[in-house]
């Protein structure tokens, strides 16, 4: 083993993946080294001054603490809605034969590769419609008209549900159905054998899907710029703000979003890799 280690291909290798990890990580130190800048200006592209005054003020900038809440509503909000849709749709897709189950399946891709400003036209144009055109108005009830907090939600949602699905069904596809069948044998409901076997099988699926949901909804520029109207969000507030300044509470903030999402992803990692043992001969169950 150490005698490969030594080899040249196996240094290349190395090589290769800390430069790719670098790569992929540089923003994020940049970000990490910034927020401890003193600009000594309105903008924050140049080293001058350690300082922890963007650190015991985050919120210290006009508009960031409202933007800041409404995207992590809009994240919380759009990844719970799409945990509660996807999931039984990658359960029903991965488990049920139906026809046009595969024609389902291809369509949970649709919202992924379509590019969002055509989707975000889309959405712009149909939450239009609910406010003039029947019976959309009727069934809305005017809910996504004027354009605010849940027209993005909705527009969120609609990628959001789409990783949920796909982990899902993934998770259902690669798992034996042994245990619902034994289950159903001694006497269990549908109801019960899907909350008592089924699910710590897909919960990790669930939790990897939420968790990009999350992730890609807080950041979000296209579909909330098209969806939001005059409502403060973080992506487009801080597009704006950089014609104008870039305060170091921008890289506060980025920094501290990052820490949460990095504490999330090792938590689902870890609860995986708990529920793949309970799988496995030995395990728990």
């Amino acid at each position: 083993m150490s005698s490969e280690r030594h080899r040249p291909e196996g240094v290349a290798v190395r090589v290769f993946v800390a430069g790719a990890m670098l790569f992929l990580f540089a923003p994020v130190l940049v970000m990490i080294v910034f927020s401890f800048n003193d600009p000594g200006g309105r903008f924050n592209y140049e080293l001058h001054h350690f300082s922890l005054a963007a650190w015991r003020h985050p919120l210290d900038v006009p508009q960031l603490g409202l933007a800041l809440r409404n995207s992590l509503v809009v994240a919380a909000s759009s990844t719970a809605i799409a945990a509660v849709l996807g999931t039984p749709i990658g359960y029903v897709l991965g488990r049920r034969r139906f026809p046009g189950r595969g024609a389902a399946a291809a369509l949970t891709f649709v919202p992924l590769a379509t590019p969002e400003v055509v989707l975000g036209a889309g959405l712009l144009t149909l939450f239009v419609a609910t406010a003039t055109t029947e019976p959309l108005r009727t069934i809305t009830g005017g809910l996504l008209f004027p354009l605010g907090l849940p027209t993005v939600i909705a527009a969120h949602v609609t990628l959001g549900v789409s990783f949920v699905i796909i982990n899902v069904r993934s998770r259902v596809v690669g798992a034996s159905p042994v245990l619902e069948e034994a289950a159903r044998d001694l006497g269990a409901s549908a109801a019960t054998a899907f909350r008592t076997v089924w699910l710590p099988v897909i919960w990790p699926g669930i939790a990897s899907g939420a968790l990009l949901a999350f992730a890609i909804s807080l950041d979000d520029f296209v579909l909330t710029n098209f969806t939001g109207g005059g409502t403060v969000m973080f992506p487009t507030w801080v597009y704006g703000l950089v014609r104008r300044e870039l305060p170091p509470q921008v890289a506060v903030v980025g920094v501290l979003i990052f820490l949460v999402a990095l504490g999330a992803a090792l938590g689902a990692v870890l609860l995986g890799a708990r529920g793949r043992r309970r799988l496995t001969p030995g395990g728990e169950v």
